[in-house]
């Protein structure tokens, strides 16, 4: 059967493995969770049509965080198609991964010039703030669509073959290009507006034109979901289709009404396109988890096939294997120098006795089954099994039996080739473990980052300061981890912890260390890894690390408790800035408050003093 590479971009593409989600075929159950996913849109879409028009309480900061989160959404889809298109140069795939950047950037445009967002009428103010609005919500929705509708005509071109710098070029052209036109298409909008037709002549007014380009929106998404319907084969066609379903809603409801801002169809609308902005990414994420145990599983069986492949083309070349050969009555013929390493018997000593001698005593019903299968002519590959050493202990053995024939084709005997695997299966019985390790590790710090982005996201008032606040809490993780993996994951000194995560602070004079150095495990080097974080960022912002002059004093004592030893942290901020008799208290205080105490059964005892922040911290060491 002839084959194809990947990178062929005549080949009709069809992977017997496919490791690319972007060109994996959707299953049954992938279609019933899609169709589900439309039907429940529809029914909601059905049931609040009637009462699109009424006018509900205007939430300024709806747009803004729906927005936000599309953003960030189309972006990280984004991302990921990019990734899939480095492992599968397919250009419709670069296309849409651009209909996505071009989607996210105007996602977050158009809520910065969205009337009464922030404190002035918009962030982008020229003077007719609704129309810009408009007209960066139909710049938004005519790109993306046309880059479906590029995606669906062009996606059966195949794959190119391009080399990796190749690809990062194109994606940084892309890229470029996209910014440029965002940056254009903004102007236009803005600056530009004025030589725009207008869209709405009020608030709750659209004019003509508008509706008619909200029905030219509206027969352009259209005609992207026929394209794509016709030609659907991957998930992520599947998905396209959903999205693009569930941004409908958005063009009916302009399409349909006079008044659209603020009613329950206009919100109804935007929960809608919040869905097609994440759904997607949903996808690719999960899909990718998937994909991944998948793909794990298959290299597991690949190696055990391959090293079974190894060991057999070794025992067939190698004379270091034990080489038996036996008669059609199971004795010994003949015994080769691996024979005699192997199992500590001379050939003097063996040849012309049972071959049963070298068996361990459970094993003895073995050589009447081998003999049975071998001279009806049938090859016994690779049985591991035990057999016993001259001087009585037992040899994990893989044991390979096969006919021998005379001239005639006749069976006159039995060739068998043992192999050592003693210690194979020791790097089998570790690997094992490490596995597992590695599992529960990844298993921990996946869920660690999750409660870390979520309660972030809960506490930022922006897509920056989002950003920014997960950036630290999770490099805050990745130092804990660093210091463990170079301990083999024992423990850490709390000396090297402490330095390492105020070292971005730090200077000569602002900061005091003491303290005898001890060791904590890694429960206590993650926990106090994270509130050290935290301690170290309020104080940079805030405190005594935010102005000139300002210190921090961090010390540490252990006492005996009984059979246990405390350890009492103190961290003293000296000469910042006055601090309010009452903290608001935010994600950081509250996890610097309660992380010690949950994680460690330790207390924390945060005091704002009009001085500076002190904190003492006093857990049992080694509790867990």
């Amino acid at each position: 059967m002839q084959k194809t590479s990947i990178s062929d971009p005549r080949a009709d593409w069809r992977p017997e493995f496919a490791i690319v989600i972007t060109a994996l075929p959707a299953t049954g159950r992938q279609r019933k969770v899609a169709l589900g996913a439309i039907i429940t849109m529809a029914v909601i879409f059905a049931i609040t049509l009637p009462f699109a028009n009424v006018h509900l309480v205007r939430i300024e900061a709806f747009v803004l965080a729906t927005q936000s989160v599309m953003c960030a959404a189309d972006l990280l889809t984004a991302a990921l198609l990019f990734s899939q298109y480095s492992v599968y140069p397919q250009r419709a795939l670069l296309v849409l991964a651009s209909g996505y950047v071009f989607s996210g950037l105007f996602a977050f445009l158009e809520a910065c010039a969205f009337p009464g967002v922030f404190v002035r009428s918009s962030l982008f103010y020229f003077g007719d703030e609704l129309n810009s609005t408009a007209w960066l919500f139909t710049f938004w929705h005519t790109v993306f669509p046309l880059a479906g509708i590029v995606y669906a005509v062009s996606k059966a071109a195949g794959a190119a073959d391009r080399s990796g710098d190749q690809i990062r070029t194109i994606i940084g052209v892309t890229v470029a290009c996209i910014v440029t036109a965002t940056a254009a298409l903004t102007w236009l909008a803005t600056a530009g507006v004025g030589y725009l037709p207008r869209i709405y002549e009020s608030a709750n007014v659209i004019t003509a034109f508008g509706h008619y380009s909200a029905h030219f929106l509206l027969l352009l998404s259209v005609t992207a979901l026929v394209l794509l319907f016709v030609r659907r084969h991957t998930i992520l066609d599947q998905w396209l289709i959903v999205v693009l379903l569930a941004w409908l809603p958005t063009f009916a409801v302009a399409a349909l009404f006079t008044a659209v801002q603020f009613t329950l169809g206009w919100y109804v609308a935007r929960v809608f396109a919040l869905f097609a902005g994440s759904a997607l990414l949903f996808v690719l994420l999960s899909e990718t988890v998937v994909l991944y145990t998948r793909l794990a599983n298959a290299i597991v069986r690949l190696r055990r096939v391959e090293r079974v492949e190894r060991r057999l083309a070794a025992i067939v070349e190698s004379s270091d294997d034990a080489i038996i050969s036996e008669d059609p009555n199971g004795i010994i013929m003949t015994w080769n120098r691996g024979a005699e390493r192997l199992f500590g018997y001379s050939g003097a000593e063996v040849v012309g006795k049972p071959t049963t001698m070298i068996f361990s005593p459970d094993r003895s019903n073995e050589e009447g089954e081998i003999l049975e299968q071998v001279c009806r002519g049938k090859r016994v590959n690779h049985r591991e099994t035990v057999r016993r050493h001259k001087d009585g202990s037992l040899i994990n053995v893989a044991l390979s039996s096969s006919p021998i024939s005379d001239e005639s084709g006749t069976i006159i005997g039995v060739s068998k080739i043992a192999r050592d695997i003693t210690e194979l299966k020791r790097f089998e019985k570790r690997q094992a473990l490490l596995v597992s390790e590695l599992d529960h590790r990844v298993k921990n710090i996946l869920a660690q980052v999750a409660v870390v982005a979520t309660s972030t996201r809960q506490g930022s008032s922006s897509v920056d300061e989002f950003l920014g606040s997960l950036r630290g809490r999770i490099q805050a993780m990745a130092v804990a981890h660093n210091l463990l993996s170079q301990a083999g994951w024992k423990s850490v000194g709390l000396d090297a912890l402490v330095r390492s995560l105020l070292a971005p602070y730090a200077t000569a004079t602002n900061v005091t260390i003491s303290g005898a150095d001890v060791v904590l495990n890694p429960a206590e080097t993650q926990a106090l890894a994270r509130v050290l974080h935290e301690l170290a960022t309020n104080a940079a912002k805030y405190g005594s690390l935010s102005i000139l002059g300002g210190q921090i004093s961090i010390s540490w004592t252990r006492k005996p408790n009984g059979a246990a030893t405390n350890l009492t942290f103190v961290w003293r901020e000296l000469g910042g800035p006055h601090v309010a008799s009452k903290v608001q208290s935010g994600y950081g205080t509250n996890l610097i408050r309660n992380l010690i105490p949950h994680e460690l059964g330790g207390t924390v005892d945060l005091v704002f003093g009009a001085d500076g922040v002190n904190c003492r911290i006093e857990f049992a060491m080694g509790q867990r």
